[in-house]
């Protein structure tokens, strides 16, 4: 066979390649297309904004004790200056930190040991089982010693608040909790990640997708099938969940072999018929210590740094995946209700939709070339021919440009909201490198699925943080 005609080979397989690549997209374009119709529907009818107005962060209503839980393995570059800051900027009165550390870490248990002597209402949690065990483990261990720290004081603690070592906590979050917890059994708040620099897309690229998720996505989800889904920190849990989770997992409200175990408990508290609900919601006249110049300083959310390198953001996600994916699937298959599952085949998708992506920016890059080729050599063969007998081929592909187009301007909408101009208009390009980056997430995922025999028995992949300087006055 000559060169020619392998080259005609390659471009009738990359024909059918492209064929089915672009049906995938229009199929993903749709689906996204009505998230996006069905929220612009509420943006004009008023939906959800009021029940976001309507507990505007009140202050003077009576407080109940709340309890912070964050795990901790190999944290000791982070986690005193996340504490010392949480436990001394947080405008409540109620409120006591659990820090779960490892009789192995000793790095970060001195950290800890050293922020429990300052603060009274700071407390060490020592697991009972070296590590790394597993995050959902260690809260488990931090949730029995709360038990015991209850019955030694006297004290019933209300709200049950999930955030991580990196984490930076709005001063008035717990007064927005204690606000909906008489109603509510999960509450969750917007997550934004911190921006570098506008050239390090790894981490900025979190802030494109967060911003969708958290201002878009999330709300249609809530106001469909009143299912919220736990990002892992910026998460309140009533006492009445935690004790019912606690319950049904033998006295462990988590479970230890999901890598993404809120994201499990929450389709359990669901399924149990609990209410949950997603608040945006503001402090008014209150100023965010913030490390950027990100707007919307008083908005009640979670900031924090998501991975700057791109082996640590493919480890992330590829835990994210068989957590929600995999795993998901496994421990929660599907439910009874239509919307429910519309939702959680969202949530699964993203095995087909990275690879489609992925593959798509591929083979455009080909074809694109071959176009130029023949631009370039007027008196060239017109490779391209061989798609003229697909005349859908071309109104497939115009309707994919077009929700193309509508995805990058939503994305450029909802990141220009909370972190202004510049970063709306690098999202455009930043999506280019977010589905590599999915990509090989996805393929690290799958190929860890495949590698072990049992997808429960995947260990805890942690990811090194860091954290901003902010200093609290």
């Amino acid at each position: 066979m000559s060169v020619f005609d392998f080259f005609l080979s390659y471009l009738y397989f990359l024909k059918y390649i492209a064929i089915f690549l672009i049906i995938f997209i229009f199929l993903f374009g749709v689906d996204d297309l009505f998230i996006d119709l069905m929220y612009w529907k509420k943006v004009l009818l008023g939906i959800n904004s009021k029940k976001n107005r309507e507990k505007n962060v009140k202050t003077d209503i009576e407080q109940s004790y709340m309890a912070i839980m964050i795990p901790a393995w190999q944290e000791d570059g982070v986690i005193e200056k996340m504490v010392s800051l949480l436990a001394s900027s947080c405008k409540y009165d109620n409120f006591h930190i659990f820090v779960g550390t490892y009789p192995n870490d000793l790095a970060t248990t001195a950290c800890i040991k050293k922020v429990c002597t300052e603060y009274k209402n700071v407390h060490n949690v020592i697991c009972e089982k070296p590590g790394p065990t597993s995050k959902a483990d260690c809260l488990n261990n931090i949730f029995n010693y709360i038990l015991f720290e209850e019955s030694r004081k006297g004290i019933k603690f209300s709200g049950f608040i999930l955030h991580d070592s990196e984490d930076v906590t709005h001063s008035y979050e717990l007064s927005l909790f204690n606000a909906y917890l008489p109603e509510y059994d999960l509450i969750q708040i917007p997550v934004y990640p911190y921006v570098r620099k506008w050239y390090q897309f790894t981490s900025s690229h979190y802030i494109d997708e967060f911003s969708e998720l958290h201002e878009k996505d999330l709300l249609v989800r809530m106001s469909m099938t009143g299912h919220v889904p736990s990002a892992g920190v910026g998460t309140c849990l009533s006492r009445r969940a935690l004790l019912r989770l606690a319950r049904s997992g033998g006295g462990k409200p988590f479970d230890c072999r999901s890598l993404t175990e809120d994201y499990d408990i929450s389709v359990r508290l669901k399924q149990w018929g609990m209410n949950e609900i997603f608040v945006r919601s503001v402090a008014q006249n209150i100023s965010f210590k913030s490390s950027d110049d990100s707007d919307n300083p008083s908005l009640v959310c979670v900031r924090e740094f998501f991975p700057s390198s791109f082996n640590a953001a493919v480890r992330q996600k590829s835990r994210w995946i068989i957590g929600i994916v995999f795993q998901g699937w496994k421990n929660i298959g599907w439910t009874n209700n239509w919307k429910m599952n519309y939702f959680l085949w969202r949530d699964r998708r993203c095995v087909l939709s990275n690879t489609v992506s992925f593959l798509s920016m591929v083979v455009f890059l080909q074809i694109a070339c071959i176009s130029i080729y023949q631009v370039i050599f007027k008196d060239s063969y017109f490779f391209l021919s061989i798609f003229d007998d697909y005349f859908l081929f071309a109104y497939i592909s115009y309707a994919n440009i077009l929700f193309f187009i509508n995805r990058l301007i939503h994305r450029f909408i909802f990141v220009r909201r909370f972190y202004g101009l510049l970063s709306a208009f690098i999202s455009i390009p930043r999506t280019v490198w977010s589905n590599i980056i999915n990509f090989f997430s996805n393929i690290r995922a799958l190929y860890l699925v495949v590698s072990k025999d049992n997808i429960m028995k995947i260990s805890w992949d942690k990811t090194k943080h860091d954290f901003p300087d902010i200093k609290n006055s």
